[in-house]
């Protein structure tokens, strides 16, 4: 710097570097890259229409933690809670819906669509009263859930659309019991879930406990639209119900509707029993239908129904179903084979496949989940089954009272639960006999979890959405929180902040977790009043040598933390403020011109050069 005009005498010189003018701190909320993070979504039975149970979009499950229990609701929970928008939905037998907030079990609104219906002296059954019994669906398109009920004012079944913004029936329709050969109230029974598709809302219906009557299987197709001409499909022969919980499963490949049958009554003669049977999206007789070989010796006759179970669409060219005898069979779906028509096991000669310890009385029930070419099983009393699929060349490896066969594995020690469902690489079942709910590892059936002891009604199954599992838990319902891979990460600096900008930083992070194994680390910066930049990407090295170029002020550093080999976009995050500093200048030199000694009164010239850190360092004479 050059200043002319002042006597030398009167000189001093100080420099140091211009500070940047730094931004006020502010509170470090949100971070990098961040995801929303969404509610997911479960609308039907078992996650899709096929029934795999499976939610494929969660990190590998390590374990669960405990989380809400909502209020107590006023009737019994039968169905599988549903999950869309931020809202769990559930029924319960007194015909109330209820909404409740998935973040934290408050309830949002509630509708009762009627008194139900009680099961009146004389009649068979042990569900009183006929509430809403059967799992509903949701209609995401119309922003509706449909629900049944037996109404107590006119003694008829209907079929309710609940619109979920106004909370309004906005649909009722009556199932006149002058379809077929007749429904009979009295002795029909909703328990199977609820379908969607096609512009029909599917219902199906079987027989109660104690087959009173000359019941019939029933699925009822009531259209969406309003419509009160339903279409239906009825069982050729007395009995047959379709009672299962898993309900109606439909080919989203097709539209064609899937569903099983119990056994005839009397077997002999009997069309359909213990049958998978497939019809036209608009129901009528069966287009297709599989019945094993031994139908009547094991299933019908000794009252071990086919159709105690849902059967599970793994593509549309393969299926899984099995029942109350224990033997599974993989079918075709656009073909299924008729009596003995199944692609595994072997028809000719026929041999039964295990796939319950070798049980062969009341094996299993409710529904299947298959996930990554594995199906997993309720077996009654021994926990869980599952078994390895061979989708190309079908065949499954098999449970017999070993249970050893290789691509097998069973739980342990667990009793009977409810069909599971798989999310977060783990299998998810609850126990029915007051043991909580349990979660395996879905490769090695190794237990990663189990809740306290909570009861829950039979065929009890959980949903889960958004790493949140959900349980209807007698008239309550509970929820889990998946714990995955890095739960936590914390980052640190040395030196501590602050430090004078341009200097190295060394950033440490350190992640924790149930399964935070080989953790991967990415590191962040941003201005107090700006975004987000990343430093390093993905690495497996947990610390990051920071040189800032940024001007002093106030900055935030982060980093994401992810388990290794993990496609995650993180998995835990954390972030520290941090300072930079001005630096001082060194040293300073003046000179003048024309040089010491000059006459008072001549103008000399003064030059000033600072050693700085700043190329603009501002000078004082």
């Amino acid at each position: 710097m050059r200043l002319a005009g002042i006597p030398l005498a009167a000189l001093g010189l100080i420099a140091w570097s211009a500070p940047a003018q730094a931004p006020a701190p502010a509170d470090h909320a949100g971070h990098p890259a961040a995801i929303t993070a969404g509610s997911g979504a479960w609308t039907v039975y078992h996650h899709d229409n096929a029934h795999t149970g499976y939610d494929s979009t969660q990190p590998a499950a390590s374990g669960a933690t405990t989380g809400w229990v909502s209020p107590t609701l006023d009737g019994s929970v039968y169905a599988e809670p549903l999950v869309f928008n931020g809202i769990v939905y559930t029924a319960t037998l007194q015909g109330t819906v209820y909404a409740i907030n998935q973040s934290d079990g408050t309830i949002a609104w509630s509708k009762n669509v009627g008194v139900p219906h009680p099961v009146g002296s004389g009649q068979c059954g042990n569900i009183n009263p006929l509430g809403i019994l059967g799992t509903p669906v949701i209609d995401t398109a119309a922003n509706r859930i449909y629900v049944s009920e037996i109404l107590n004012s006119d003694g008829a079944w209907h079929v309710f659309g609940i619109d979920l913004s106004s909370h309004l029936v906005v649909m009722d329709t009556q199932i006149p019991s002058s379809v077929g050969t007749g429904l009979d109230w009295t002795i029909e029974q909703q328990r199977g879930a609820l379908a969607l598709a096609n512009g029909y809302v599917y219902v199906p219906f079987g027989g109660r406990i104690g087959d009173c009557g000359p019941y019939h299987g029933w699925v009822i197709g009531v259209p969406t639209n309003g419509s009160t001409s339903v279409t239906f499909y009825e069982s050729p022969t007395t009995a047959e119900g379709i009672w299962a919980p898993g309900g109606v499963v439909v080919d989203d490949s097709t539209g064609n509707p899937f569903f099983a049958t119990g056994n005839a009554i009397p077997c002999s003669g009997s069309v359909n029993s213990d049958s998978v049977i497939r019809t036209a999206p608009t129901l009528g007789a069966a287009t297709s239908f599989f019945q094993p070989q031994d139908w009547s010796a094991h299933w019908c006759g000794p009252d071990l129904d086919l159709g105690s179970i849902s059967p599970v669409l793994i593509s549309p060219s393969l299926m899984f179903t099995t029942g109350k005898y224990g033997q599974g069979f993989l079918l075709n779906p656009a073909n299924l084979g008729g009596t003995n028509g199944q692609l595994f096991p072997s028809g000719a000669p026929y041999t039964g496949a295990d796939v319950c310890v070798g049980v062969h009385s009341n094996a299993s029930f409710g529904s299947v989940a298959y996930a990554n070419g594995r199906l997993y099983l309720t077996c009654e009393g021994n926990g869980v089954v599952s078994l390895s699929v061979n989708t190309s060349t079908p065949s499954f490896s098999t449970c017999d009272s070993s249970c050893t066969a290789s691509g097998t594995w069973r739980t342990s020690g667990v009793g009977t639960v409810g069909p599971p469902i798989v999310a977060g690489g783990a299998v998810w079942a609850v126990s029915t006999t007051g043991a909580g709910l349990y979660g395996f590892n879905a490769t090695t059936g190794a237990q990663i979890f189990h809740s306290a002891n909570f009861g829950a009604n039979r065929f009890s199954t959980p949903s889960e959405a958004g790493g949140q599992i959900f349980v209807g838990a007698g008239n309550v319902i509970r929820s889990f929180n998946m714990a995955s891979g890095c739960s936590s990460v914390s980052l640190s600096a040395a030196p501590p902040s602050s430090t004078t900008a341009g200097s190295p930083v060394t950033l440490t992070a350190n992640a924790t977790g149930p399964s935070c194994v080989s953790p991967e680390y990415r590191f962040w910066v941003r201005p107090a009043a700006g975004s987000w930049t990343m430093l390093r990407d993905y690495s497996t090295t947990s610390t990051f040598s920071w040189t800032s170029t940024t001007p002093p002020g106030s900055y935030f550093l982060g980093v994401h933390a992810r388990t290794g080999g993990s496609t995650a976009p993180f998995e835990a995050f954390d972030s520290i403020p941090y300072t930079l500093t001005t630096t001082a200048c060194t040293a300073v030199t003046l000179s003048g011109a024309p040089a010491s000694p000059q006459p008072s009164g001549t103008q000399v010239a003064f030059t000033a050069t600072g050693t700085c850190p700043s190329p603009n360092p501002l000078y004082e004479f």
